[in-house]
């Protein structure tokens, strides 16, 4: 079974998505402006889909596709 998103939950500064397997992976929080300026209650209400594909905000309409986002790569990160 390949890694699958289980849960999200945020601090100040950054989103974490738990995994089905492996520890959770952190992702600026400013990388998502629309939950950057979400209340705490609206990015508590989500869903994920059930292929663990998609994490959906529906009251912001906001979603994320976990896969692109497990595979971004910025340019000036380090190996």
């Amino acid at each position: 079974m390949n890694r699958a998103a289980v849960d999200v939950h945020f601090d100040s500064r950054y989103l974490f998505l738990d995994m089905s397997e492996g520890p959770a992976v952190q992702f600026p929080l400013d990388w998502f402006p629309v939950l950057q300026a979400a209340t705490v209650a609206e990015r508590e209400h989500f869903a994920i889909s059930m292929d663990h594909e998609q994490i959906i905000w529906p009251e912001i309409d906001e979603d994320v596709n976990v896969p692109a986002l497990l595979s971004y790569r910025p340019e000036n990160a380090g190996p």
